[in-house]
């Protein structure tokens, strides 16, 4: 197409990807749920997986105690938390974020848009409160996970963005962030787990599509785990080889080998007293660093900076009160416990100076 069905706005030459859907993830998932349970299946909520190991037996052992064994086994947790290297080579982790003001209904062509700037955009719109109006969401200006803290001036740069193209954009509303997991060649991995056994499969590299990808991957990985052909099989494969994207693949890992200087250096600030409440910092003891944080009541709580996944050292951010790496995406709460992988154990606790 000449440009996209934007009047406010000369978007110039773009793809169109026709008959596409709009669902609520909440109720999207809700259903599934049901759909799941209504066909005899059981679904079961915190349940900590410490160990996968894959085999004529499968076992998944548990936080709690009971071990599960299983014929085949399918690690869809965005990120893999059953690997070590293998497919955390060839996805990085990125913040992303986005706000959201109201607009007239009907002033913007349902659609979901992207450019191909650097930073890139992504608007879509959703449903308000009131007929008369509709939710106008603006995205992008993402970053590697952990590398930076600057929220206020990237939602200050999306509302720019947004206010250039969209007059009729009234008051913002919303600002968020979330994590998004992007693969060196743009395609999600879904199929067999590199390096593993052949019945343990994986579903990750969503690149913020994950209600798409993870469609995919039903269909796909029923397919292979049935023993049937799948026209999308060679292209999703994690094991691929990802020639033309070297460039990339070496740029990402080179950024990871560098975060790991952060060993050598001083922490963020030399004093526990120079941490206000609400607030957190790394801080060097020894040879080892601390992620300290101060709550609300001035209470200070002590953990490692280091990610047990593969011994990064945590950053602070700001907004989301939370501990991330910037190596592998991995993010823990202000007081150290796991909010993500591919990290599968809270941050460590720190020894006493008593002892």
């Amino acid at each position: 197409m000449k440009r996209a069905p934007l009047e406010s706005f000369d978007t110039g030459p773009c793809l169109r990807f026709p008959q596409q859907g709009q669902f609520h993830p909440l109720k999207y998932l809700a259903a599934l749920s049901r759909s799941i349970q209504k066909e005899g299946s059981l679904v079961f909520t915190g349940t900590h997986v410490d160990r996968i190991e894959g085999g004529s037996a499968a076992r998944i052992e548990t936080r709690m105690g009971p071990v599960i064994t299983a014929n085949v086994v399918v690690v869809a947790t965005n990120t893999p938390i059953n690997d070590r290297v293998a497919i955390h080579t060839k996805q990085a982790p990125y913040l992303t974020y986005a706000i959201g003001g109201l607009v007239p209904a009907g002033a913007i062509p349902r659609a979901l848009y992207w450019d191909t700037g650097d930073p890139y955009h992504y608007v879509r719109l959703a449903a308000s409160d009131h007929a008369a109006t509709e939710l106008l969401i603006v995205g992008g200006e993402d970053h590697k996970t952990g590398q930076a803290d600057d929220s206020m001036e990237r939602h200050g740069r999306l509302e720019t963005w947004a206010r250039e193209r969209f007059p009729m954009l009234g008051k913002i509303k919303y600002r968020w962030s979330g994590q998004v997991m992007e693969p060196v060649d743009g395609v999600a991995f879904i199929g067999r787990n590199p390096l593993d056994a052949d019945n343990v499969f994986i579903a990750t590299g969503d690149s913020g599509m994950g209600m798409t990808h993870g469609t995919i991957a039903g269909l796909l990985m029923t397919d292979l785990i049935l023993g049937r052909p799948n026209p999308w099989t060679t292209l999703y494969d994690p094991s691929r080889k990802t020639v033309l994207a070297a460039d990339e693949f070496a740029k990402e890992n080179l950024n990871v080998a560098k975060q790991y200087t952060s060993w050598l250096t001083g922490g963020d600030v030399s004093d526990v007293e120079e941490i206000e409440p609400g607030t957190g910092a790394v801080i060097r003891h020894g040879l080892s660093k601390v992620a300290v944080y101060r709550d609300s009541r001035g209470k200070l709580h002590e953990r490692s900076a280091v990610c047990p996944h593969l011994g990064c050292i945590v950053a602070w951010n700001g907004t989301e009160k939370s501990w991330d790496c910037p190596c592998h995406g991995s993010r823990f709460d202000p007081h150290g416990r796991l909010l993500n992988g591919p990290a599968n154990s809270d941050l460590a606790l720190v020894e006493s100076k008593e002892s």
